[in-house]
């Protein structure tokens, strides 16, 4: 049966003769088609083509118009604005052993000490008093007493509320030898007493405008260090990793870098209990380099965000387009402090000649710009202060005119001054490290232009106090002081602290000068302190004790994704944390409609 099947089909299979007719037929058919709807179609191709090219350069030019109205809406009805959450990175220079903030020294320790402690007063943008952890305080009708009474909602991070009595329990521990606070001798004939729970009393022993600007000191727990006796709070555990704090962040760790121990990472997390509001930021990890040399290395390294130091001849130039530079200017002075005391700058001729001898444009190149004027003893905005009285300006003919009147005479142009066969020699002394160095080479060039000879030395930091300003090894010494907000400048220039271990670093005595800072320390009245500046101010121009040379600021770089303080000058450093709950590790945008 299957057999049979198979023969019949192969009687059916067609022929090769049938196939290759059927392939012919097929063949006619495929090019007539091919001729009707391609070839005859190809003239109708030709003619349409410009109107297509057309067509599809119209459709390009609308849709490249629709990408730039959606980039331009994109600008105008969006905006950049602070991403909540994140860790913010910052590099500081310094080391890092006590985070107490009645014992921070260096840049580090005081950066991280701001972070973690609120303190009773504070200062804003503007550079003006306003309260963290106080609400209200005020001067009685003596002046000697000051009251402040406490924010009710302030707690420690453990939630244990902040009180009058761990104000006094703070100060206490300040006020007693034992514990060796740096801040001692300011606040050892200060009383403090306990009104209530949220009150405190604090007794001056004369009256002192400027006492409000004391009170930015961070505030320490009682429940947690009333057991530590004063004598061993210096060596306390809790220096170093502080378990319960009061500021904008709390402490989660302090470790180590490297192996050398030459970078060390404070971590910390947002303070949900923050007197004024938590951050927005997640955290806070603030990077300490013993080696300011380290800091813009770490910020290219992306290690860090931002990186803030005073000092300028370290920093290189930074891309612009990547990184954001930000020159706050301190409430600071860098001054040459000309000894009046001694063997050559008693005669105020000497000290009048080498003030018009030094080029303030020079030394402001010097600092890229970093660094701002400074024209006498007092800044702008503070209290007294009066545009129009000013150092001269440089004249290098007037000072040679001095120094002849003074008796120090030339061979001839460029030789050195001589008096008696004695050269005009003066032991010039400065810090070694940051700028200091370049600065004293620079005056030195300057002031050698009238014929002034110098012996020059660099001195360790660390060393200067000891060995350079106790002593008073100098006729010239360069140096930085802090001016603060209160135009009070009483310790550096009344004669009453012009003693070994008093800050008159000039030694400088003048009568008109102490009836004037004694006068307007002690009345509270802005109208009579203003014109008791003004005079103090001008007696000081009269008899130059000093040379003011530049107002230093802060450098903070950072990368332009970040958001930080907003660029205003600064009573101190660690005051650029004022707005710290805003700053964000990063940026987001939103939209509007208008």
């Amino acid at each position: 049966m299957i057999r049979s099947k198979i023969s019949q089909l192969q009687e059916i299979a067609p022929s090769k003769r049938t196939i290759k007719g059927h392939l012919r037929k097929m063949e006619r058919v495929t090019l007539r088609h091919a001729h009707k709807f391609i070839i005859r179609r190809l003239d109708n191709l030709r003619e349409v083509r410009r109107h297509a090219l057309g067509w599809i350069v119209l459709v390009g030019l609308l849709s490249g118009v629709a990408w730039w109205q959606s980039g331009v809406s994109a600008t105008q009805y969006s905006t950049d604005i602070p991403a909540e959450g994140g860790i913010y990175t910052e590099g500081v220079v310094g080391s890092i052993d006590n985070l107490n903030p009645i014992f921070a020294a260096t840049p580090a320790e005081r950066s991280a000490s701001r972070l973690l402690f609120a303190s009773l007063l504070t200062y804003d943008d503007q550079g003006d008093l306003v309260g963290e952890l106080a609400q209200h305080w005020s001067f009685d009708d003596t002046g000697k007493v000051f009251t402040l009474s406490l924010r009710p909602q302030a707690r420690w991070q453990d939630g244990a509320p902040i009180t009058a009595d761990d104000v006094i329990f703070t100060f206490a521990l300040i006020k007693n030898a034992d514990t060796r606070s740096p801040l001692y001798a300011s606040w050892r004939n200060i009383g403090v007493e306990k009104i209530d729970a949220q009150t405190v009393r604090f007794i001056l022993p004369a009256v002192y405008a400027g006492f409000p600007n004391s009170l930015n000191v961070g505030m320490l727990p009682q429940h947690t260090l009333k057991e530590v006796k004063p004598s061993e709070l210096r060596t306390e555990p809790f220096n170093r990793a502080p378990a319960v704090g009061s500021g904008p962040f709390a402490f989660q760790g302090l470790s180590a870098v490297d192996a050398a121990q030459t970078h060390y990472l404070v971590r910390m997390a947002a303070n949900p209990m923050y007197v004024l509001g938590a951050p927005k930021l997640n955290g806070f990890q603030l990077h300490a380099y013993k080696d300011r040399e380290e800091l813009p290395k770490a910020l290219r390294n992306q290690e860090v965000a931002s990186i803030s130091d005073t000092v300028v001849s370290h920093l290189p130039d930074f891309d612009q387009d990547t990184f954001q530079t930000t020159y706050a200017p301190l409430n600071n002075g860098v001054y040459a402090f000309l000894r009046t005391d001694s063997a050559f700058l008693g005669d105020g001729r000497i000290r009048q000649a080498l003030q018009l001898a030094t080029d303030h444009t020079a030394i402001a190149k010097l600092f890229k710009g970093a660094v701002t004027t400074l024209d006498g003893p007092l800044l702008p905005g503070q209290l007294g202060y009066r545009s129009d009285l000013r150092q001269a300006n440089t004249n290098l003919t007037r000072a040679k005119q001095l120094l002849d009147e003074a008796g120090w005479t030339q061979a001839g142009p460029g030789s050195r001054r001589v008096k008696n066969g004695e050269p005009l020699k003066l032991r010039l002394v400065t810090v070694s490290s940051g700028d200091y160095p370049a600065l004293a080479q620079t005056l030195m060039d300057q002031w050698s232009k009238i014929g002034v000879e110098f012996e020059s030395a660099l001195i360790k930091a660390e060393d200067i106090q000891q060995n350079i300003i106790l002593p008073r090894a100098y006729d010239v010494l360069i140096y930085e002081i802090a001016i603060g907000r209160d135009p009070d400048v009483y310790a550096y220039w009344h004669s009453s602290q012009a003693t070994s271990r008093g800050f008159n670093l000039s030694d400088y005595k003048s009568p008109k000068v102490d009836d004037a800072l004694d006068s307007a320390r002690t009345r509270l009245d802005p109208h009579l302190r203003t014109a008791k500046y003004s005079l103090f101010t001008q007696q000081w121009l009269a008899d130059v004790p000093a040379i003011g040379l530049y107002r230093p600021s802060l450098v903070y770089i950072q990368n332009k994704d970040v958001v930080t303080f907003n660029a205003h000058s600064l009573i101190d450093p660690v005051d650029r944390y004022f707005n710290v709950r805003y700053w964000a590790a990063g940026k987001t945008q939103r939209y509007s409609t208008r």
